[in-house]
Formats: C-alpha cells, sequence, structure tokens
C-alpha cells in the first residue's frame, strides 16, 4: 500500500493505492485547490501548508486512518542527468541488497554535499570478466559494477518542500520528478526501448522530459500552461477567472471540429449581465491557445534533442478536452500516447503523475528485492476489521469503490 502526493500549482493530489492481482486499485484519492505555489515553486509556505492539511484530512477521513509515509512528486527543474560508475566486491550471488549496496556507495562517491539526488536509475551492471546486464540478481559475481543515471538539485531547494511534508505530519519515503510518474503511467513495452518525450501540460507551467530506454536524459520547464485558456476566456468574455476554468473543464472543447454550434450556455459576466456562450465559438478560443501551446512545445522538443523520437507521452488537464488528440496528431508524426486514467475516484488526467509516481516507487522496490508498504500492520488491521463483514483487503476495496461511486 502506497500513499503519493503530487503539490500543483493549481491543486494538490494524493492518491492512495494497493496493488491486487498486479493491478493498483484506488484505495482513496482527493483533490484540493492550492494556493501559494506558483509555477512549480513555493512562494507562501503556510498558504501551502494549510492546503496540503486539508487534502491530508480529506484522505485520512476516507481512510479512517491517517498516513504517514508519502512519495512525492518533485517539479522538474531544467535536468540535464549525468552517468555515474561505481562497483562493490562481493563474494555471493547478487541479490537485492547487493543492488542497493552498490548505488549507494556510488552516489556516495561521485555525488557533492551540496547537492541532493531527485532522480536516479541504473542503466547496466558489470559482473566479473566484464559481462554486462540489466539485472545481475542471481548472478554469482567477486565484483558488482553499476552505471548510474543521475539529476540533482540543491539541498536547499529540496529542503523546502521536506520541510513543509513534515510540517504537516508526513514523512518523505522517496523523491522523484512527477513526470518520471506520467511515464510509467503512460509507458508500454515498445516505448521502454526507444527514445520519446513525455509532456505535461499542467496549469501554471508545462513540463517536458526527454526518455531513453525509460531512463530520463534531460528536462525542461516551461512557464505557462492551460491557465492561458482560462485567461483568455475570462477576457474575451468578461467574466470571472474561476467562473472561465469551470466553463474550460466542462463546456468547452478542444478542437471546434468537435462542438455543436446550436450548445449555448447564459452566464453573468463581471457586470452582471447575462450573456450567451456559444460552444462552437468557445472552442475556437480553446483551440487556438492550445494549437500555440503544442508548437510550442514541438520546438523546444527540438532544442532538447536532435535525436528521431519515436513516442511522446502527453498528459494534464486539458488532455482530458474532447478533440485534444486530433489536435497533438496535426503536429506529430510519431507514436502518440495520450494518458487516460480509468480507475475509479481518479478518472482524470490530473492525477497521472502521482499514480504513475506509485508504479515508479513499487517497480523500484521489486528491483531491489523490497518487500514494502507504507503502512504498519496496526493500520493494516484496522483498515480490514473496519466492520464485521469486511475480513479482506478485496472487501475493503469493494466498500471503497461504492463509496467513490457513489
Amino acid at each position: 500500500m502506497y500513499t503519493s502526493i503530487d503539490l500543483g500549482s493549481h491543486s494538490i493530489k494524493i492518491i492512495v493505492s494497493k496493488k491486487v492481482d498486479d493491478k493498483f486499485v484506488v484505495l482513496a484519492s482527493t483533490k484540493v485547490k492550492s494556493f501559494g505555489i506558483k509555477k512549480g515553486i513555493i512562494k507562501d509556505k503556510e498558504l501551502v501548508l494549510t492546503s496540503l492539511k486539508e487534502a491530508i484530512d480529506n484522505i485520512n477521513i476516507s481512510l479512517g486512518i491517517k498516513i504517514k509515509k508519502v512519495l512525492l512528486g518533485f517539479p522538474l527543474y531544467d535536468v540535464n542527468t549525468t552517468i555515474e560508475t561505481g562497483e562493490i566486491n562481493i563474494n555471493e550471488t547478487v541479490g537485492g541488497e547487493d543492488i542497493q549496496k552498490v548505488i549507494k556507495k556510488t552516489i556516495k562517491e561521485n555525488i557533492p554535499d551540496n547537492l541532493e539526488v531527485v532522480y536516479l536509475e541504473p542503466i547496466v551492471f558489470e559482473v566479473d570478466s566484464n559481462i554486462q546486464v540489466v539485472d545481475p540478481k542471481g548472478l554469482t559475481t567477486t565484483r558488482l559494477e553499476v552505471r548510474l543515471a543521475v539529476s540533482t538539485i540543491e539541498k536547499e531547494i529540496l529542503y523546502e518542500y521536506l520541510t513543509l511534508l513534515q510540517d504537516a505530519g508526513l514523512e518523505v519515503d522517496d523523491i522523484t520528478y512527477s513526470i518520471v510518474g506520467d511515464y510509467f503511467e503512460g509507458r508500454n513495452k515498445d516505448i521502454n526501448k526507444k527514445l520519446g518525450v513525455v509532456v505535461n501540460f499542467g496549469y501554471g507551467k508545462t513540463e517536458i522530459g526527454i526518455f531513453n530506454k525509460g531512463i530520463l536524459l534531460k528536462g525542461i520547464t516551461l512557464p505557462y500552461g492551460s491557465s492561458k485558456i482560462d485567461k483568455d476566456i475570462s477576457y474575451i468574455y468578461k467574466i470571472d477567472r474561476k467562473e472561465a476554468t469551470k466553463i474550460k473543464e466542462n463546456f468547452a472543447v478542444a478542437s471546434f471540429k468537435y462542438a455543436d454550434q446550436n450548445d449555448i450556455i447564459e452566464i453573468s459576466n463581471i457586470s452582471g449581465e447575462i450573456i450567451n456562450i456559444n460552444q462552437l465559438e468557445l472552442s475556437q478560443v480553446v483551440e487556438a491557445r492550445i494549437t500555440e501551446m503544442i508548437k510550442s512545445v514541438k520546438k523546444e522538443i527540438n532544442n532538447l534533442t536532435n535525436r528521431e523520437i519515436s513516442y511522446i507521452i502527453v498528459t494534464g488537464g486539458i488532455t482530458n478536452l474532447s478533440g485534444f488528440p486530433y489536435l497533438l496528431e496535426k503536429e506529430f508524426d510519431m507514436e502518440k500516447i495520450i494518458c487516460n486514467l480509468t480507475p475509479l475516484g481518479i478518472r482524470n488526467n490530473i492525477y497521472s503523475s502521482s499514480f504513475g509516481l506509485i508504479k515508479y516507487f513499487e517497480n523500484k522496490m521489486n528491483f531491489r528485492d523490497v518487500d514494502y508498504t507504507m503502512f504498519d500492520s496496526n493500520d493494516i488491521d484496522i483498515l480490514t476489521t473496519k466492520k464485521e463483514d469486511s475480513s479482506t483487503i478485496e472487501n475493503l476495496l469493494e466498500k471503497f469503490h461504492g463509496y467513490l461511486k457513489d
């Protein structure tokens, strides 16, 4: 059982999930409006803390127990992954503990004290006779060497987030870039062997990550997101920004080709006048802005790498809008994957980062042969015996599914 948190500029998302029969099921989820974060940077810690505590309270009430440990999705600053090498001597069959030891030793010997690792991924291991393997577990050797892809940031930046979670009563078990969660949510077996790009259209920013064989090589954050659409709607129709956001999410479509010219809503503008908004006209405004954003992303991808891209994974709130795949199709001729979250409780692409982070962490623990949960046995006992007829986790999941569906 795992808990993940995504601290966004527009909202804070928390997911609690458990893997049952090779499938992750959502036990609880919440999304609350965030304050004090702008373009992924904490501007007012007290405001962020208030929003975070609200989200935590929602989750605790849903579960009936308190969450204590979390995975944290970190904003994607300009990333340039480095390759670090290290080795250890062993006289036994390689196990998960040996993998952990050689990784820790490599980080300790190569990363300066003023930097903290946010992302690391083993590229290849080498054993005796210079044999290279992706997974050395089960091999007998006297030497284990690893090549790691590593990304770091200054400790001061990271600690600002860690102390925020600590003040909210949470312990951070693991942290990595949110874009890595997006990759794990959108990936398939084929793209694990290819070079591609992951794009998350957030509210106040857009993140772009270049991945090669599942490893994050480079990343950049663009200082704009779907909030630009809200500004356009607010300006053109002279309505409140909050109202503009609601209209975008519940009435607009990404491409006017998918709009109904006879579909009209009435709304009051900031002057108190009743105005009519036509879906076709509204969607022309939305399409113009989304097209501009997609073109900008395409330009930035070309700046990040001159190698041929095989696929693009796209996610974020605006990808939920009808017609978005059509706009993406016009600009990219590669394999296109638009995240489509289907679990009950998180059927919205804004959850792709936090849900994908859980998949990333579970994959990471499996590779290291670590059986891990973020809930202690007492908490699990409380969950499984909360009702007399809830004697199994499966019954608990069924209960939560009914609650979320209601």
